[in-house]
């Protein structure tokens, strides 16, 4: 299957690869601060990022999981790398645009598109999940809604290609030859049409 990665897809294969990192095997949280400079720590609260005098910090919530921990790196870097200003001033629409943005960040970070599709998934659903699940430690309910993304990603991009071959097939049928009479009555009837308002 070819696929055109999306801006934010492309971003983020750029970012692994400045990194030096082209597979799952090769991600690891703690390095990839490192190499990013930035501090992690643990605290027993909610996860969230800190960004001072150009020294950046994410404090992961000590309670949850190792893979709700890399999850949370992901959607706390996006706010680090992306993002600007204090949420507690912003205006909510302000801070929810900004949440949702780390969420797609975090997802597309977390399992990246473009190691999805060296690896290559498994045919049926549960199988998948669980490829999901191990290759890039996530959890189970985040390895199904990036595996939906990702679907609907394919599905839109397969649809879009499908569309853009029939334009071509129709333009195709309908290419006029251009000789000069017919360039000269083409240019009379759009002109005609023009100065009667129909165009």
């Amino acid at each position: 299957m070819t696929y055109k990665l999306t801006p934010l897809e492309n971003d983020i294969k750029n970012l692994y690869l400045s990194m030096g990192i082209q597979r799952p095997d090769q991600v690891d949280m703690d390095d990839i601060a490192f190499k990013l400079d930035i501090w992690i720590h643990e605290w027993k609260f909610k996860s969230r990022a800190r960004s001072f005098k150009g020294m950046h910090s994410i404090l992961l919530d000590s309670r949850i999981s190792d893979q709700e921990k890399w999850q949370d790196f992901g959607h706390e870097l996006c706010h680090i790398l992306n993002h600007e200003g204090n949420q507690i001033y912003m205006p909510p629409a302000f801070l929810e645009l900004q949440e949702v943005k780390a969420n797609n960040f975090a997802n597309h970070f977390c399992v990246p598109t473009f190691m999805i599709l060296d690896a290559g998934i498994p045919c049926t659903w549960n199988e998948a999940t669980l490829f999901v699940m191990e290759t890039f430690n996530v959890t189970e309910s985040f390895a199904r809604k990036r595996l939906l993304h990702f679907n609907n990603q394919v599905i839109g991009f397969e649809f879009y290609e499908a569309l853009r071959r029939q334009w071509r097939v129709e333009e195709n049928k309908f290419t006029v030859n251009y000789t000069t009479t017919n360039k000269d009555y083409a240019t009379s009837f759009f002109r005609k049409g023009y100065l009667n308002g129909e165009f």
